[in-house]
Parts: structure tokens; sequence; C-alpha cells
């Protein structure tokens, strides 16, 4: 059976991130700065149109401000304005196998879960993406779908 196609929508202003286009991923920087935001993922017109700066005029950073952080390494890379704070684009597959949350808040739920009837239950992977999902599931279940 083939994944089930899925679209993704934009956490910051709720439309289509189109497909031929790759998704821009957002760190925490990002997130503390747009609360509203829904997830991780933004279309390239959002994080255009939504530049700043990490720093006050002197060169202090602005109060509540989180590090740019290097994804794979963990280790802190240059931290000048918005664009240090994006991870690495990909393609809307790429971005939420590596961000299954986010696929899961915005719009991927049905193909994560049948990703995760295709991997190896005792995989890192398949154990991750088993683990979010009973998340995802027990959270719906709390809210009894008021929210």
């Amino acid at each position: 059976m083939p994944s089930p196609k899925f679209r993704l929508t934009c956490c910051l202003c709720d439309k289509l991130i189109p497909l031929n286009k790759d998704v821009q991923v957002l760190d925490a920087e990002w997130l503390r700065r747009f609360p509203h935001a829904r997830g991780t993922f933004s279309c390239f017109t959002c994080v255009s149109r939504n530049h700043w700066s990490c720093k006050k005029p002197g060169g202090d950073y602005v109060e509540g401000h989180i590090p740019a952080v290097d994804e794979v390494t963990g280790e802190p890379k240059p931290d000048a304005d918005s664009i240090n704070h994006l991870l690495t684009p990909g393609t809307h597959k790429g971005a939420v196998q590596a961000h299954p949350w986010s696929g899961l808040v915005q719009g991927a739920e049905e193909y994560l879960r049948h990703r995760a009837q295709r991997l190896a239950p005792g995989s890192p992977e398949g154990q991750r993406l088993h683990a979010m999902l009973a998340e995802w599931d027990a959270r719906d279940s709390l809210t009894n779908g008021r929210l």
C-alpha cells in the first residue's frame, strides 16, 4: 500500500505549505517570539516576512533570547538574526520524519501512522514514533474532543 498523501499547514499563517517548496523548520527562539505558532513547520513567505535581530542596539541579546544551536551537534552556532534560528529546511516527508510531533500537529497524522506500521517495532525510530503516537492519542482522549 502506498503511503498516504498529506499537506502541511504553516505554523504561523495556517495556510498550506506548497508541495513544490521546502518546509522551513523553526527553532525555540522562533516559538518564543511567536507563541501562537502551532508546530514548527513554516512556509517560506512567513519566514521571509518575519525578520528580526537577536540583539538590541548596544550588542546585548534581547530579553529571554534562546541561543541558536546546531541541530546535529548541539553546539552553539552564529546567532545574529532570525535566519540563524532556522533548522535545516527539507521536503515535506523529510521534515515530518525528522520532526514527527510537528507532523502530527500540522497535518501528517495519517502518514505517520502508516509509517509507524511499516517500521520495525524494535528500531529506535519505530520505538520513538510509536511512543509519540501513544502520547498523541492519550492527549486527544484527555480533551474529549473539546479542543
